[in-house]
């Protein structure tokens, strides 16, 4: 038995023990039920392990090379092609599908913008305080949940974060302070203990109590009696109070505090807040932590940064980068592409209508490793090994630490792996473009 490091969710988890003779898995201990569905994923009954190809309304199994001739046609084909996904494999795979776009002309955007990418689009001007788990083992005392249900999400999160007795915490959990902020009861209310403060936000109107923090902070005596987004006035003074006193406090950021609204920007003004704070504190600082659910999420505006300079999206013309305003969603609502290239994850499930829709009416081209709503409308679907388990490399953890993933076992039908595969699609297309 050997420890791995668990790519089921974004927490990376490196204390799985795993027993495996090389061929096969035979026991895993320690797994949350994410890792335990990842490892899982590898006997599947939904696990691609052949190439296929759309004929006749249906997809069939074919050979590598006829799979890797038509994608090339597509490609060939597209002056304006989309490569998305990018999350669920290592910086390697990331690094090549940049280089593929770069080939290709084309533009290429990860899960992450539409996830934590939008605040470190605007930490760009604003500035942002990460901090990290260890971190927080050792040193925290305050711990809030903005829009964020880290017990579903990712499941071992809070028992690292809350319950881990730290270097300099050795009482651990009776020393930290749970916050969290939430229109809705989730299952992470269920760890609250006594001295912990649940604020039920009123829907949508976090940013009256953000701009209400900025307004009284460090003053917590001209909070209005009425109290704010349906909290009361003893409550919110009890979180000012643990937001201007906290030793070394973190803001566990969730989905509910990313979505976009017309009359406001609520990641600028929670990013305005966190600032002042900082600035008023008595003791110590806040910091922030982004919730992203693919494991690799943080790794793609790292890989893009190092390689081009650049965070987040990246467009090319000439085979240079360009500067653009769009993104992966503009591209779509504008149907400004021509065919998509998306890489381990499933659009059509997780996209709007409206967006999906037009995704399915252009050329798709899915590199995955199972059978997922959008392999169904694909053109061509190509299979890739599973990275944590099957192939090694390069990740990032929620908090932007790197972690090095390790191979189990080896893959069914020697198939590539993600980065393995794009280096072909770029040799074969290089290829072709200088014929």
């Amino acid at each position: 038995m050997k420890r791995y490091t668990c790519s089921g969710c974004s927490l990376l988890c490196d204390d799985i023990i795993v027993q495996s003779d090389g061929i096969f898995i035979s026991e895993v201990i320690g797994a949350c039920l994410k890792g335990k569905e990842r490892f899982d994923q590898v006997s599947a009954k939904n696990r691609i392990t052949s190439p296929m190809i759309r004929k006749n309304g249906e997809l069939i199994e074919v050979s590598w090379d006829e799979a890797m001739n038509s994608i090339v046609e597509i490609i060939k084909k597209s002056n304006k092609p989309l490569l998305y996904g990018f999350s669920n494999v290592t910086c390697e795979a990331q690094e090549a599908g940049m280089k593929l776009a770069r080939q290709i002309n084309g533009f290429i955007d990860s899960n992450a913008s539409i996830c934590q990418g939008k605040f470190l689009s605007k930490a760009k001007s604003l500035g942002i305080n990460f901090t990290t788990i260890t971190e927080i083992i050792n040193k925290g005392d305050l711990i809030i949940l903005w829009g964020a249900n880290p017990a579903e999400t990712i499941p071992r999160l809070l028992n690292k974060l809350l319950f881990s007795r730290g270097k300099f915490r050795m009482t651990g959990r009776e020393i930290k302070t749970l916050a969290i902020i939430d229109p809705v009861k989730t299952a992470s209310f269920g760890v609250m203990g006594v001295r912990d403060l649940a604020l039920m936000v009123e829907p949508n109107k976090d940013i009256e109590l953000i701009r209400m923090l900025k307004e009284e902070c460090c003053s917590a005596d001209s909070i209005p009696s009425e109290g704010v987004a349906g909290i009361d006035k003893s409550d919110l003074k009890r979180l000012l109070l643990h937001l201007t006193g906290a030793e070394n406090g973190v803001i566990v950021l969730g989905q509910g505090v990313i979505q976009p609204h017309s009359d406001y920007n609520l990641v600028e003004e929670l990013l305005d807040l966190l600032q002042l704070i900082n600035e008023r504190q008595e003791k110590g600082r806040i910091s922030l932590m982004l919730l992203g659910g693919h494991f690799n999420m943080a790794g793609f505006d790292h890989v893009a940064l190092s390689t081009y300079g650049v965070s987040g999206h990246l467009e090319f013309k000439g085979n240079q980068l360009i500067k653009t305003k769009e993104g992966f969603v503009s591209k779509i609502e504008n149907d400004n592409f021509d065919c998509s290239i998306i890489v381990g994850t499933d659009p059509i499930s997780h996209l709007p209508h409206s967006l999906s829709s037009k995704i399915a009416k252009k050329p798709l081209i899915l590199i995955d490793n199972h059978i997922t709503a959008t392999s169904h409308i694909a053109e061509v679907v190509l299979p890739t090994s599973i990275t944590g388990i099957e192939n090694s490399g390069l990740a990032y953890r929620l908090d932007q630490v790197p972690i090095e993933l390790s191979k189990i076992i080896n893959p069914p039908n020697n198939v590539p792996s993600d980065e393995e595969l794009l280096n072909q699609l770029y040799s074969l297309l290089k290829q072709g473009g200088s014929e």
